[in-house]
């Protein structure tokens, strides 16, 4: 008999790659016809890869960590490699007798170079409305909203400027809609342009800018769709707040008294003057018995005034508790929800500290091998369409761990894995054994009992 813990089973590598061919054999069908609208002026004869294959090249790149062009490059010779990127590009035509290569990202970037921008970022809205038109995100809706967190981060630092002190940096205004489980999903963004002043010291054009030219093209993107946007205290004053409510949205915004000093003292006073409206927090703790952790309080009818006659109303809600690992939190969230209990205001509370989801995104592209940071061009519009290719790839991935690897682990009943480790299997895989025509995939797929929606319930719950 062996002695000791049995071991649990090996990862099923042969069976991820299945899944992730699959699953991105379904989405090959919404994001080729979009590549196809890029009519570039290229000779076709002298061509030897569509420009499918091109866009494709960075997207599996990402997808399987690549993390830069260095490495991307070191892959593209691989047969296997290769055929899995004209496969789902739906390359079919290929020198008869030649060896399948990729193509070299420096091809990718010169045909970047020559557009494409706005049909990348209509790709990344399609995905998005793809997922919520298959009910994905039923679950994530809060008061039948769906969240979306807004929040700026550096892009890449720009090599070689000696005219800038070479301290020249892009930055990126993001939004991505939340959910519980703890994903974020980017649905667009707009560049924050640097510029300098005459002593050369780098400033950024400011993300309350930002969020003034994402602010329309969001409600143009989404109409009907109904929208909490969530950011930190930079938002939390009066002409964001009227920007959300002319467009019909909802908003929770941290709330500190460095922004608005006078609205913040007025909270203050009304949470003191009504003490109805505050309560206990009670959670329940590992063992499902409930244990107090903490105060709520809020105030209802806060003005932010600008002149006699220029004034906004909105709600205040005050957090003071013990997380889960006994470490304190005290915050204070500005929202136009109604909040008329003690639930009202927990529920405000949970949702504004899920800004933080958008934080950990921004984390696991920086540091979990995607190469956000990483200078993959120096040309600006490069690079943007690069940032495009890859936010459309970490969507992706986002979406096949949760509705696909889970429930694979859970069924093989396999040690925990993080996923850049089921990253490095699947691309063994990848490049062992290669990867099944698409078309013979999509058509297995779309004859599977289980749609798509029902595998997402079951990842879900």
């Amino acid at each position: 008999k062996r002695v000791g813990r049995p071991p649990a089973e090996m990862p099923d590598g042969d069976a991820a790659l299945e899944r992730l061919t699959a699953f991105l054999a379904r989405f090959c069908r919404i994001l080729n016809p979009l590549f196809d609208a890029l009519r570039k002026p290229r000779d076709t004869e002298r061509c030897l890869y569509e420009g499918r294959t091109l866009l494709w090249t960075f997207i599996v790149g990402h997808l399987v960590r690549l993390g830069s062009r260095n490495a991307m490059d070191a892959n593209r010779n691989d047969p296997k490699y290769a055929d899995a990127i004209l496969k789902l590009a739906d390359q079919g035509v290929w020198p008869e007798g030649e060896r399948k290569t990729a193509p070299c990202t420096l091809s990718c970037c010169n045909f970047l170079s020559r557009g494409c921008t706005a049909v990348l970022e209509k790709a990344l809205v399609d995905i998005v409305s793809h997922m919520i038109r298959l009910k994905l995100f039923e679950n994530a809706r809060f008061r039948g909203l769906f969240v979306i967190a807004v929040d700026g981060t550096k892009q890449e630092r720009i090599r070689c400027c000696k005219w800038l002190g070479n301290r020249a940096n892009r930055y990126v205004l993001e939004a991505k809609l939340v959910t519980p489980w703890g994903s974020a999903y980017s649905v667009m963004s707009v560049p924050i342009k640097p510029w300098h002043d005459r002593d050369d010291d780098e400033k950024q054009d400011s993300e309350y800018r930002g969020f003034l030219r994402l602010a329309p093209l969001l409600k143009a993107a989404f109409p009907h769709l109904g929208i909490c946007i969530l950011g930190d205290g930079l938002y939390a004053c009066k002409p964001i707040m009227e920007l959300c409510e002319s467009y019909g949205w909802e908003y929770i915004f941290t709330f500190k008294e460095g922004r608005t000093p006078t609205a913040f003292a007025e909270a203050r006073d009304l949470m003191e003057q009504t003490p109805s409206n505050s309560g206990t927090l009670v959670r329940h703790d590992a063992h499902g018995r409930r244990v107090e952790c903490g105060r709520l309080a809020w105030a209802r009818g806060v003005e932010i005034a600008n002149g006699a006659d220029d004034w906004h109303v909105f709600n205040v809600v005050r957090v003071s508790e013990n997380d889960a690992n006994g470490a304190p939190y005290e915050g204070q969230f500005a929202t136009s929800l109604e909040v008329a209990c003690l639930k009202d205001a927990d529920d405000v509370c949970k949702w504004g500290r899920r800004r933080w989801d958008i934080e950990s995104s921004f984390h696991v592209e920086k540091n979990g091998g995607y190469g956000l940071e990483h200078n993959f061009c120096n040309k600006a519009r490069v690079s943007r369409n690069i940032y495009l290719l890859m936010q459309i790839a970490h969507n992706l991935w986002q979406l096949f761990n949760s509705t696909c690897l889970l429930p694979l682990q859970k069924k093989r009943k396999n040690r925990n894995m993080t996923q850049r480790k089921w990253v490095e299997v699947i691309l063994q895989k990848l490049l062992a054994r290669g990867i099944a025509p698409i078309k013979n995939m999509v058509a297995i797929r779309s004859s599977d009992s289980k749609s798509e929606a029902r595998i997402a319930k079951m990842a879900f719950g």
